[in-house]
């Protein structure tokens, strides 16, 4: 009776090594799909500032759909803060360009496109999630400082209702 009691535990035990450990590959694996498409987008000049702005914000709320799953605090800061680490750069990179395109255009065509930016799929993503993800990572200085950059590069203009929804 206690070897079968023993092979239970055992059997139990492996399990739970065994799930850890899938999560932590699916992680890993995780953050290097991010790493390669947001790397690709910073150097690749065949697409226009929009389109690595759009894979861009798609790849970072995919990235905060994740962070919010890990239950974990400890294990979400690290995952967050590795994703930060990896694609800073990147980001960086895009934004500048985001900017940079987004300057050059009159007030109107900066309103209008501000306005087409609630159509994207991301749209309703991020603006549900990065309130919810800031107050989570707040103490990671890379959510705060790029969602910050973000928030200003969408707008790059005084307040407006889209402002008002990301809490600027």
């Amino acid at each position: 009776m206690k070897l079968i009691h023993l092979n239970g535990i055992l059997a139990l035990l492996a399990g739970v090594i065994l799930l850890s450990s899938c999560g932590a590959t699916r992680q890993a694996n995780q953050l290097l799909e991010h790493q390669q498409i947001l790397q690709k987008m910073a150097s690749d000049t065949t697409f226009t500032p929009e389109e690595k702005f759009d894979v861009m914000m798609g790849s970072m709320t995919a990235m905060m759909h994740e962070g919010m799953r890990i239950v974990n605090p400890k294990k979400g800061v690290n995952y967050v803060t590795k994703f930060g680490t990896q694609n800073a750069k990147s980001i960086d990179v895009i934004l500048r360009e985001f900017t940079a395109w987004q300057q050059e255009m009159g007030p109107a065509e900066r309103i209008a496109f501000g306005a087409s930016m609630l159509q994207k799929p991301y749209s309703r993503d991020a603006l549900d999630l990065i309130p919810k993800f800031v107050r989570k990572y707040q103490q990671v200085t890379f959510v705060t400082r790029t969602m910050k950059r973000v928030k200003s590069g969408i707008i790059g203009f005084g307040k407006s209702r889209l402002g008002d929804i990301l809490g600027q």
